[in-house]
């Protein structure tokens, strides 16, 4: 029996994905969650970084010409500040629950595979989620400081209405940490959850 080359290419996609599913349930469920910390803290404080970089360039630039702009444009690199301890507070959440977590499954006779492989994943993506929804804000709120800095030279009643659409960026960062709290509510490493 002769297989086509649409076949052939099938019956590859499809053993690669075993291969895949294979590999993955030889991970263990806290290693997703482990991740889940790092990529929270870690895009975090990156996104932070770009952000304080973005508004500290281009305030260092212009408060050559114009001094007076200083004091008012720091609050730009506060709130890139406070993205990056947003990251710091879900991953101690994190942790917190994964430790509560295991110390509670393993005086527990039963736990399903069903349930770890839950809690895993979940914390794993409550850190995704926020991780990445911080990162953005961090860099939206950079971008916005560095035009609120630049605005604010040629005019001065500009601060104002541009750093309004600061605090909505900045709030971007913290609807990602609520819905990753909800997120790390909804699962736990025991069926009491």
């Amino acid at each position: 029996m002769k297989i086509n080359a649409k076949d052939e290419a099938k019956i590859k996609t499809q053993m690669t994905l075993e291969a895949l599913q294979e590999a993955l349930e030889l991970l263990s469920p806290y290693f997703f969650a482990e991740m889940g910390i790092y990529v929270v803290l870690g895009f975090s404080i990156l996104g932070s970084a770009i952000g304080i970089f973005n508004t500290g360039a281009t305030l260092v630039t212009s408060t050559v010409a114009h001094p007076e702009i200083r004091s008012k444009n720091l609050l730009s690199i506060l709130f890139c500040e406070a993205i990056a301890l947003y990251g710091v507070i879900m991953s101690i959440i994190i942790l917190t629950a994964i430790k509560e977590g295991a110390e509670r499954s393993l005086t527990r006779d039963y736990v399903t595979k069903q349930e770890v492989l839950k809690a895993g994943y979940g914390y794993g993506a409550a850190g995704l989620s926020v991780g990445f929804s911080n990162f953005a804000a961090a860099i939206t709120v950079g971008v916005l400081g560095s035009s609120v800095a630049v605005s604010h030279c040629g005019d001065s009643s500009l601060f104002v209405k541009l750093f309004i659409s600061e605090i909505f960026a900045e709030a971007i960062a913290l609807i990602g940490l609520i819905s990753g709290i909800v997120m790390t509510t909804s699962v736990g490493f025991d069926s009491r959850i």
